[in-house]
């Protein structure tokens, strides 16, 4: 072992049995060296430091468990909320197959609510914004499409209504 691990053992030795208050410096002299002398000043912040690197393995060990537990936790977690949105989707995507099912004009409301939507929002973006999603002009088109398809759907549903209820 060189000169230079001697000095710090003899510095780190030093510092063992030493408390220094916090605002205090010392200044340790090393003559080990007979080239060049060395001088240490220690802090309350530099001993903090010189502590922690005096037992690693505990100090590492408490952290690589800490941090492996968090982890389990955190998988824990992602699969639990990957379970229930797994859940909430298929329940969600029942109904609206239950829906269009039993009535095919509910699907064609679902689908002109949806993209009349998806229109105003594009529209609103290229005025805002000046970012063209959707061509203007097929937008526009687009809407009154919406507009008629879904009025014809909604006509359609209440015409069934009235079929399966008459009025006496």
């Amino acid at each position: 072992m060189n000169e230079s691990g001697d000095v710090y053992r003899e510095f780190k030795a030093d510092l063992q049995g030493d408390v220094i208050r916090p605002g205090e410096m010392r200044t340790f002299r090393v003559s080990r060296l007979a080239a060049s002398r060395r001088e240490f000043v220690v802090t309350r912040k530099r001993i903090v430091a010189v502590r922690r690197v005096v037992s690693p393995e505990k100090d590492y060990s408490a952290f690589k468990a800490t941090i492996a537990a968090a982890v389990e936790d955190i998988k824990l977690e992602i699969r639990d909320q990957h379970q229930q949105t797994r859940t909430e989707v298929r329940s969600v995507r029942h109904d609206v197959l239950a829906a269009v099912k039993a009535s095919p004009a509910e699907y064609v409301k679902l689908v002109c609510e949806l993209g009349s939507l998806f229109l105003v929002f594009s529209l609103a973006v290229r005025f805002a914004l000046k970012i063209e999603l959707v061509n203007p002009a097929f937008a526009v088109f687009m809407l009154f499409a919406c507009a008629l398809y879904w009025s014809m759907a909604r006509m359609k549903q209440r015409s069934e209504k009235r079929s399966k209820h008459p009025q006496a």
